[in-house]
């Protein structure tokens, strides 16, 4: 496979080290990657996977091949990288070198503009690739004085803190479980500065990730973070991805709270604060949030699943103050447009504080659907099986903005599409009624499933 297909394949580069991606290839992203951009100062940070360190510095010394300055961030979330790319006026772009929530094998890369807009890379992906393409070998020493390394760790955490009413959450016990990703390279100051008491699990940074995969949206990755809440009778449990950009939230009783409830409760107080404004979905996210803005006098908006869609649809209109993805993913205008765990879990504390509620009053009154949380199929050909779905359900009410979703007269719909970085089919359901959900996923599953 060349750079450019390898990279145009998605909007982030997500690959198996080091026989699909290696330090020769990240030397030469670092470099095509300064090269097309025509930026001198330019941010690398990287997460806890174990070849992190490696390829960030091998992209770190293909900048500086280029000519330009890499400012070495070194372990850190990919929303501190965001942070760091747009904050400061010197950095013109960044690089977090990750993999996000993908077995340990992998590594990749999200490349971020100053502007808080990913270079989304089914666009730019080609052409980056052709510049990689164009250096015929690595040279084996050059020298390489325009490193600079930045701590941007304290900067962030005030950051976080600055969007909160409250200052003091002493009375509340807070679970925090980090799967050894980076959530825990800044957790302690988080907790030190917002004091309340965190019980915490798997906060070292551990590439191997020896208790759990740091994917929250699996549910067994979630049951040490519920057993711990419910064994300590804690608030809240907050549970993070491995790159932390995402969070999971558990409320007292240890049950999850969907990401459309969340970014619901969210999108009134937003509401009250800045009427009619806008909101973006994906189109898997669950309709209650699009309920919830339309009724309250927003204008929703549905985008196509991924972060690079959203955020560039975020910053092309300044209208959107708010986004929220059905993975646990939430945009904040106020947050250069970047999705940020922490800040998404600090803001639900903060409202828990002012508002005198738990977790589970404060949802309660957008659980109104049945809705299936997204379940992964391996089929033996994804786009084969969408259109045969589409074939077989062609009389209902159809889309086809991402992958094939299916709507009907009673708000109940479905959605097939294929992964944009692994070889699985994944499908989200939604009902107003138990017996509803049932009926359309028993007739969803037997078109899905194949005989043996």
């Amino acid at each position: 496979m060349s750079y450019a297909s390898l990279l145009s394949h998605s909007y982030d580069l997500r690959a198996i080290y080091p026989t699909e991606i290696d330090e020769d290839f990240f030397f030469r992203l670092g470099y095509a990657f300064a090269k097309y951009t025509g930026h001198t100062r330019i941010a690398v940070g990287y997460d806890a996977r174990l070849s992190g360190a490696s390829l960030a510095e091998s992209f770190s010394r293909g900048v500086q091949y280029a000519g330009a300055t890499a400012i070495y961030l070194w372990l850190v979330s990919t929303d501190m990288t965001g942070f760091a790319t747009c904050a400061y006026d010197d950095i013109e772009s960044g690089a977090m070198i990750t993999a996000s929530h993908n077995p340990k094998e992998y590594n990749g890369v999200k490349l971020i503009a100053h502007s808080g807009e990913p270079y989304n890379l089914k666009e730019h992906g080609a052409r980056i690739g052709a510049l990689m393409d164009s250096l015929p070998e690595i040279p084996a020493e050059f020298e390489t004085k325009k490193q600079e390394t930045r701590d941007v760790h304290d900067s962030f955490v005030e950051h976080v803190l600055s969007f909160l009413k409250e200052k003091n959450f002493e009375d509340m016990k807070v679970v925090v479980d980090a799967g050894n990703g980076v959530a825990g390279t800044f957790m302690d100051a988080i907790q030190k500065k917002a004091k309340f008491e965190m019980i915490p699990l798997y906060l070292e940074p551990d590439g191997n990730f020896p208790n759990h995969h740091p994917n929250p949206i699996i549910w067994s990755n979630r049951e040490d973070a519920r057993k711990k809440l419910i064994e300590t009778r804690a608030d809240v449990a907050l549970i993070f991805d491995g790159d932390a950009d995402r969070v999971m939230l558990l409320d007292e009783r240890g049950e999850v709270v969907a990401s459309g409830i969340i970014a619901s409760v969210i999108a009134k107080s937003l509401l009250e604060k800045h009427p009619g404004s806008s909101f973006i979905g994906n189109v898997v996210t669950s309709h209650i949030f699009r309920d919830t803005v339309e009724s309250l006098g927003g204008t929703y908006i549905e985008e196509k699943v991924g972060h690079a869609y959203i955020r560039e649809h975020m910053k092309h209109d300044p209208k959107i103050i708010f986004a929220g993805e059905h993975s646990a993913h939430y945009f904040f205008r106020e947050n250069y447009c970047i999705d940020s765990g922490i800040l998404m879990g600090m803001m639900i504390l903060d409202m828990m504080k002012t508002e005198g509620k738990k977790l589970s009053e404060l949802a309660k009154e957008y659980e109104t659907y049945v809705s299936l949380e997204e379940t992964n199929f391996t089929v033996a050909d994804v786009t084969a099986k969408i259109h045969q779905l589409t074939e077989v359900f062609r009389d209902e009410k159809q889309s086809t903005h991402d992958g094939l979703t299916v709507s009907y007269p009673d708000g109940s719909w479905w959605n097939v599409r294929p992964s944009s970085n692994e070889p699985l089919l994944r499908l989200n359901l939604e009902a107003k009624t138990q017996e509803r959900f049932d009926e359309l996923y028993t007739m969803v599953m037997g078109n899905i499933q194949e005989k043996k």
